[in-house]
């Protein structure tokens, strides 16, 4: 079975925030969705989450053209994961170089979660608490694992889910780009179905509606530009407390003529 994924993004500063320091990218092209956080002093939140989602946009793109295998390479996942990770790993060497140059500059990082569509599969690379959720028939699933201090604090049992989403403790990351120089980046690969959905977000959105309110406005709303906007208006009705960035994609099959133009493609490549 061969997929397509039709997305939409939208953005928002939010009711609190003065700058957006979230960034978003869909290139239909490389079949490639990405949203990051950043955050930092001054405008380096917003520098470090452009330069993440161009760098990992860039060098994934180089990758693909000369088939490159990334090393180290983790078996467990397909070529186009492992070049994604490591996209991602060479977007933290240029967010951490731009955060050690200066005193500007200092302490400046940012999440990412990004996800390409490999034939029948997703295929995520993942660092932060921005998250890709899959919804399939109505059941909404999280993808992606938060990386900070109240989750780790849950699968130790020491907080609920919903102590967690209340925490004075859950705004801390224990992972992102930029803040050290080798940070573990997490590969994810799931099997799509015709029909399935998908929601990327930073936390802007997922802190301020619950996951209750956003899976039942995606069930009422298949378009997924209405739903972008309704999404990003929810939030802002919840007070806006921080920036808000969504992707919402819906994955189908492609057509006989859609194929046969990427077969045609393929064989001149």
């Amino acid at each position: 079975m061969t997929f397509k994924i039709d997305f939409a993004g939208a953005s928002d500063v939010g009711k609190v925030r003065k700058n957006n320091e979230d960034s978003f990218l869909l290139d239909p092209g490389l079949e490639l969705a990405i949203v990051a956080d950043g955050m930092g002093g001054h405008n380096s939140g917003e520098v470090a989450s452009q330069l993440a989602v161009k760098v990992t946009r860039d060098k994934y793109e180089s990758m693909k053209l000369t088939g490159m295998k990334p090393t180290p390479f983790n078996d467990k996942f397909t070529l186009e994961a492992n070049q994604l990770g490591f996209a991602v790993q060479l977007a933290n060497s240029v967010i951490y170089e731009a955060g050690t140059a200066g005193p500007e500059n200092k302490g400046m990082g940012t999440t990412l979660s990004a996800a390409l569509l490999n034939k029948s599969k997703l295929s995520i690379a993942h660092i932060g608490d921005s998250r890709i959720y899959l919804l399939r028939q109505n059941v909404m699933q999280q993808l992606t694992e938060d990386h900070s201090l109240v989750m780790e604090h849950v699968k130790k049992g020491l907080l609920t889910r919903e102590q967690a989403d209340v925490s004075p403790l859950q705004n801390i990351l224990t992972r992102a780009l930029g803040t050290q120089k080798t940070p573990a980046v997490d590969l994810v690969e799931t099997e799509l179905e015709e029909g399935d959905r998908l929601l990327f977000c930073t936390d802007g959105l997922f802190k301020a509606v619950k996951e209750g309110s956003l899976q039942e406005l995606l069930r009422i709303q298949p378009d997924n530009q209405k739903a972008c906007a309704e999404l990003l208006a929810a939030a802002n009705a919840n007070g806006g407390p921080d920036n808000i960035t969504v992707i919402l994609g819906t994955v189908k099959k492609k057509t006989l003529k859609e194929n046969l133009k990427d077969m045609f493609k393929k064989s001149y490549a």
